[in-house]
């Protein structure tokens, strides 16, 4: 006769703080930084993957390439005034 170990499932209770803060802002000064950083990675590495000759080279450039422009059309409309101005 052969014995199989039954395992009680455990309930672990989740603690929920109640003095829990919320998440700090973002200003537009870090996105500009952000976006400038990774303009600058995605650059780089679009760059580097060029040069390269292994097997997941090409996805590497394409998702860097993609990176890049996506990064670019984020820090363009970061630049944008918040509202339009009124034409007359």
């Amino acid at each position: 006769m052969e014995r199989t170990a039954h395992h009680a499932r455990r309930k672990i209770p989740i603690p929920i703080h109640m003095n829990t803060r919320p998440a700090p802002k973002i200003t537009s000064k870090q996105q500009h930084a952000a976006a400038k950083m990774g303009m600058a990675a995605s650059l780089s590495a679009l760059f580097v993957s060029g040069f390269f000759k292994f097997h997941g080279a090409r996805s590497l450039h394409l998702c860097s390439g993609f990176g890049l422009l996506a990064l670019t059309v984020w820090h363009h409309f970061l630049n944008q005034p918040k509202t339009k101005p009124k034409r007359r």
